[in-house]
């Protein structure tokens, strides 16, 4: 029987932490059981690895994430410099930018807007303003389409709220497009995931072997942009009071 208290095993652990780390420099970003594979070619059980990846994370020198994160998908881990998520928020409000619209607040602080507090912790990823109109954005950046009550209702609430125009952006709405438009929402598609270029290699055999589609950009293209300047023309034409205050 392992014993993973003594002083032995804490030891291997402290062993293998700066080889982790090492692999992980070299290669950015593995899976769990790469990780654990080719940390057994130094001599490390996979228990062993496990728990040096565990305390990593907790000392903030690495990050995991399931991803997708639905579904029984391998855990990855990669270096706390790369964040997964975060390049979408950059990307898109560069890309909101660049079609002419003024972000005003991201996340928590979109629950507070022209003197009124959403009541409830729910938030939008933007408040932005383009020509007399507010919007109130959602972005999700995910292979499985959004969830209907989590991540359109429960959002399109705090923009309700405010009395702005709600807009999701994703890379699919799949069967709730329509039933978005009919509750006075817009939604625009971006069709391929947006990676970071420190996922490039990555990304590629991902695409190759589980045919994602994937785009790892660090600038907005202009296909982004054009759709993103649709959603003025789309509000004006279907929605034009709602939002202007």
């Amino acid at each position: 029987m392992i014993r993973y208290e003594t002083e032995s095993f804490k030891k291997y652990i402290e062993k293998a932490k700066p080889i982790i780390l090492e692999l992980l420099e070299e290669h950015d970003f593995l899976s769990q059981r790469s990780l654990q594979f080719l940390m057994e070619q130094n001599n490390f059980w996979h228990v062993v690895t496990w728990n040096a990846i565990r305390e990593l994370k907790i000392e903030n020198k690495l990050r995991t994430a399931k991803y997708p994160p639905r579904g029984n998908f391998p855990m990855w881990i990669y270096r706390f410099d790369l964040r997964l998520s975060d390049i979408k928020d950059k990307i898109i409000e560069k890309a909101l930018t660049r079609a002419g619209y003024i972000t005003l607040s991201h996340h928590k602080h979109t629950r507070y807007f022209r003197g009124r507090v959403y009541p409830r912790k729910n938030d939008l990823d933007f408040i932005a303003y383009r020509e007399g109109v507010f919007y109130g954005i959602e972005v999700k950046n995910t292979l499985p389409y959004p969830n209907w009550e989590e991540d359109i209702i429960s959002k399109k609430l705090v923009a309700d709220y405010h009395g702005i125009q709600f807009v999701m952006i994703s890379r699919e709405l799949g069967p709730y497009a329509y039933d978005l438009f009919q509750c006075g929402g817009l939604h625009i598609e971006f069709k391929r995931l947006i990676w970071s270029p420190n996922f490039s290699s990555l990304a590629k055999r991902i695409e190759e072997k589980l045919y994602f589609p994937i785009n790892c950009i660090s600038e907005p293209n202009e296909d982004l942009i054009r759709k993103l300047d649709e959603i003025h023309f789309l509000h004006n034409k279907h929605f034009y009071g709602k939002g202007r205050i």
